[in-house]
């Protein structure tokens, strides 16, 4: 059992992630798309400011590193999720989408290993939804979970600073003044900072570039927050356990092992020449297991065979007339 003790030391990396999937619980919904956005604490506590009137805003991160993934659930969307998101299982099929398979959970892995630790994942209402979701796509793969990761929820987040200030309404979205209900939807906390509302919503990547550009509002006293506040993933606990195995889960090549979060940070890939190419290949190191390389001369080409042969033949022919009398 893992202790849910926050980072020992402050954040560097924080990866915003938004998930779309079939529906809500408890449906047990299944991952349709998937987006991580990476951005260093540098970038967050620095900000670049536009010239817009009559207040500058901050500029989008430039430096950030992105993964946005389509996935098959092969499970019916809800209705509700379908009108809410546009994703039908039709437009995935006819596409050719896989689905959450070890290709995915490579990508995910290979990823969080290219960012600077400590790591953070973070989610709007992730401790609710996104990351116990994520945690049972990866259950089902057989993965544990994202070891040495850790995730905050901002609006856990928001709701815990505003309730230090209650006279400041960091983030809360009051239209109305006469005691309207608090709004901490992306939508309505994307309006009280920007006065306008995003243009694309509930898409993975668009909800992402939503909650970084809400984030660098209040930057700083988030960054505090979560340095004090985030758990390590492994601790979150699954929305459920799946059951039932998945055709396209059996069609992922029996070769392709899942590998540890921190493997490909220990085991650097080498780089060898090899006879034909001028450039350098680079070879998975030792322990993913692959394919060994089949020598066998039944593959070789026509062409190379023939030419082969008329080689040999040719060189005999020379050996022969140079032995004959005629050359002694």
């Amino acid at each position: 059992m893992y202790a849910a003790e926050p980072p020992p030391r402050p954040i560097e990396t924080f990866v915003f992630m938004d998930l779309e999937a079939t529906g809500l619980p408890p449906s047990r919904p299944k991952i349709a798309e998937v987006c991580l956005f990476a951005v260093t604490r540098h970038a967050l506590e620095n900000p670049q400011f536009s010239q817009s009137f009559p207040k500058p805003v901050p500029l989008f991160p430039r430096l950030v590193d992105k993964l946005c993934v389509c996935v098959n659930p092969d499970k019916p969307f809800t209705p509700i999720a379908s009108s809410i998101t546009g994703l039908t299982n039709e437009v995935f099929d006819r596409n050719k989408k896989q689905s959450f398979n070890i290709h995915v959970l490579h990508m995910i892995t290979a990823f969080f290993n290219r960012q600077h630790p400590p790591i953070c994942l973070v989610a709007h209402n992730g401790c609710s939804y996104d990351f116990p979701l994520l945690k049972a796509e990866l259950d089902t793969l057989g993965f544990p979970a994202l070891d040495e990761i850790y995730c905050a929820d901002t609006i856990k987040a928001m709701k815990a600073l505003d309730n230090e200030n209650n006279q400041l309404h960091q983030f809360i979205y009051q239209p109305n003044p006469f005691g309207s209900k608090k709004k901490y939807g992306l939508r309505d906390l994307y309006f009280k900072f920007y006065k306008v509302y995003p243009l694309n919503s509930h898409s993975a990547e668009e909800d992402v570039i939503t909650l970084i550009s809400i984030f660098q509002q209040r930057a700083r006293e988030l960054l505090c927050w979560m340095d004090s506040n985030a758990r390590p993933f492994n601790t979150m606990k699954a929305m459920y356990k799946e059951t039932e195995s998945y055709t396209s889960f059996s069609r992922t090549p029996e070769n392709i092992q899942p590998v540890h979060p921190s493997y490909l940070q220990r085991q650097p890939r080498r780089r060898v020449a090899t006879s034909c190419s001028l450039f350098p290949v680079e070879v998975e190191p030792a322990g993913i297991e692959s394919s060994p390389p089949n020598n066998s001369s039944s593959d070789m080409p026509d062409e190379i065979k023939n030419m082969l042969l008329f080689s040999l033949g040719l060189l005999i022919i020379t050996w022969i007339a140079f032995r004959s009398p005629e050359y002694s």
